[in-house]
Order: structure tokens, then C-alpha cells, then sequence
């Protein structure tokens, strides 16, 4: 077997255990006994299991993705956003999907559609390259509030005080964006 295709089965099979004692083991159930929990942990780790990344984003009905749409990461104050956003996210075990619009409000339009049509993030941090976004011609990020995706707007011109540098502030909005972002997942997830 090669170690990357290793399934909750296959251990089973090897330990003649069911499937689900297997997964209760690995999750420390305390339905399992300890040393059914010592056998499952040591075959898991000999065999360099992995946790299916999708399958347990189907089974908790989240990715751990968060989309991040921004007009241009040559300007600093984005770039910086963007570097405090990964490492926020990636503290509270999140990946970030980035697009770039390349201040061209068609491939916005495109991207967010994109994103919104796949599925695949829990939330959207956002900038627009146009100073209006909520208009009724314009429903690229309406249609994320419509499926129940929580939006963080991220916007350089009202976020930056005069006295604070881009470089410092860029980072700690991208840090603040994700949190107010995850806590609207959260919320969401807790009404659901």
C-alpha cells in the first residue's frame, strides 16, 4: 500500500476492527479502550496516515478555505493584508485560496463567480476595484450573502489612518479581516 492512500478501511482491515472504532481510536473516543486506541495509533503511524482533507470537510460541512479577492497585491497595503491574512488563517487551521483582479472589474466578476459557484470556501475576504460594490447591477458578492457565505470587506482608503504606516496597519487589518470573518462562520455554523 502506498502510505498517502491509506484509508480508515485499510487499518481496519489490518486490525480486523470495524471502520468506525478505527475512527473513534483516532479521535480519542473514550467509547474505545486504551489499548485498541495504542494498536489503531501505532498501525496509523507506521503507515504514515493522513486524514482525508475532503472527506472531513464533507463530513463538518467545511472546507477550512477561506477566498481572498484582492484588486492588486503590487500595492503594498494589499500585500501586506494578504501576509497577515495566511498567517491568521493558518493559526486557526485555515488555507486561503487568493485571486487577484488586477484592478479589472470583469475578472472580479469572473473570480467571484468562480468562487461562489464551486463552493469550496467557508468565507470571503474582499476588495473591489470599484468604489461602489452593492449595487443591483453588480451581484458578484451579493450572490455569497445569498448562500449564507459570510463577507469581510477589507478597504484600504477607510482602514489606514494618516499617521499609521501601510506596511503595519496592511498586516494587522489582514489579521483583524480574518478574525471578524471567522467569527461570522462560526456564527453561522452555531445557527445552522
Amino acid at each position: 500500500m502506498r502510505s498517502n492512500n491509506i484509508t480508515l478501511k485499510d487499518i481496519a482491515s489490518l486490525l480486523n476492527i470495524s471502520i468506525s472504532t478505527v475512527s473513534k481510536a483516532l479521535n480519542d473516543s473514550s467509547d474505545i479502550s486504551e489499548a485498541t486506541k495504542n494498536k489503531v495509533l501505532e498501525i496509523a503511524d507506521s503507515l504514515n496516515y493522513k486524514p482525508n482533507f475532503y472527506a472531513s470537510a464533507l463530513r463538518n460541512n467545511r472546507s477550512l478555505i477561506l477566498g481572498v479577492l484582492l484588486p492588486d497585491l503590487t500595492d503594498s497595503f494589499f500585500l501586506e493584508s494578504l501576509n497577515g491574512i495566511t498567517e491568521e488563517s493558518l493559526k486557526n487551521d485555515y488555507k486561503v485560496m487568493v485571486y487577484q483582479s488586477c484592478n479589472d472589474f470583469k475578472k472580479e466578476v469572473a473570480y467571484a463567480k468562480l468562487l461562489s459557484e464551486s463552493n469550496i470556501i467557508d468565507g470571503l475576504i474582499f476588495s473591489s476595484t470599484k468604489k461602489v460594490i452593492f449595487s443591483k447591477k453588480e451581484n458578484h458578492i451579493t450572490s455569497f450573502i445569498n448562500k449564507g457565505v459570510p463577507v469581510t470587506y477589507i478597504n484600504k482608503q477607510n482602514r489606514v489612518s494618516v499617521n499609521d504606516t501601510i506596511k503595519e496597519r496592511g498586516y494587522e487589518i489582514g489579521q483583524d479581516c480574518v478574525k471578524e470573518l471567522l467569527s461570522k462562520i462560526n456564527h453561522v455554523n452555531i445557527s445552522a
